[in-house]
């Protein structure tokens, strides 16, 4: 799954890679090749699961709908969160987020649409689309919401579903760290430096009930650096369990003075495309 990217200080978005944001997320042409993902839908019900001192969050609830899809050339996602935020003052704000996305399977050319509310007011809108000049090379992000906004992709710049496979490939490998400057279209102010720590590897379980969750799996923390940062404190913090096919089943999103729990609650596979 691309990672999920929960932007509170914006009232929220998670990428597949991701979350998944997140769902969470090619440098290297081959690894397009190399992890089998599987188009699939979830749902996970997202809740506050701790607070730190400082925080003016109380509690949170809500939900997250995450939708892989293979359209032949390239990747198609399409995330929504619907989240009731509750803060220390009695003020609450409920907040929806649309985000859908198309990525070309050689990881070359990128579209994004985004749109945030807060208690149905609309309180940011994204739009655009983003292309490298080559495999490895640099880039340019080409937004039609804000107008005439155009940021540069450094070389070696990765979209969502690219990440991810290279992610998986590089846990497949025997990996433990991979970095990566990573744009998913999800903020004005460009790329973010992604830094992910690989753990042990979970062989596949034969006996799993659902055949989307038999397969092995790797525990992931990455840390999102934003551009507009100091670059030493990450702007937020996700661990997911990844699954060799893209799959991700449990999510914790640290923002470091309270963290969110995303866990899957229902998962359907989605029809190949055939081509």
């Amino acid at each position: 799954m691309t990672p999920i990217r929960l932007h509170v200080n914006r009232l929220p978005i998670v990428s597949a890679t991701a979350f998944l944001a997140p769902v969470t997320a090619i440098a290297i042409v081959h690894a397009a090749a190399a992890a089998e993902i599987a188009p699939h839908r979830a749902i996970y019900d997202v809740e506050l699961s701790q607070l730190r001192s400082g925080t003016s969050v109380s509690d949170v609830d809500g939900q997250m709908m995450f939708q892989w899809s293979d359209s032949c050339d390239a990747w198609v996602v399409e995330q929504r969160y619907n989240l009731d935020f509750l803060y220390q003052e009695g003020q609450g704000v409920h907040v929806s987020t649309s985000y859908a996305t198309w990525e070309s399977k050689d990881g070359l050319s990128f579209t994004f649409n985004l749109r945030r509310l807060a208690n149905g007011v609309v309180e940011e809108e994204l739009r655009g689309k983003a292309n490298l000049e080559g495999t490895g090379a640099e880039g340019l992000a080409s937004f039609r919401l804000p107008d005439d906004l155009s940021v540069g992709l450094p070389a070696g710049t990765l979209f969502p579903t690219a990440h991810t496979i290279e992610l998986i490939d590089r846990a497949a490998a025997g990996e433990w760290f991979f970095v990566a400057t990573f744009f998913d279209g999800s903020e004005a102010e460009g790329v973010t430096e992604l830094s992910a720590v690989i753990g042990d590897r979970r062989d596949a379980d034969p006996d799993a009930a659902e055949p989307l969750l038999a397969g092995p799996s790797w525990p992931v923390q990455m840390a999102f650096f934003s551009a507009s940062g100091d670059g030493a404190t990450p702007e937020y913090e996700i661990a997911a369990r990844l699954y060799a096919n893209g799959v991700i089943d449990h999510i914790l999103i640290d923002y470091g003075d309270f963290v969110m729990e995303a866990q899957l609650s229902e998962i359907e596979s989605l029809p190949a495309s055939g081509c």
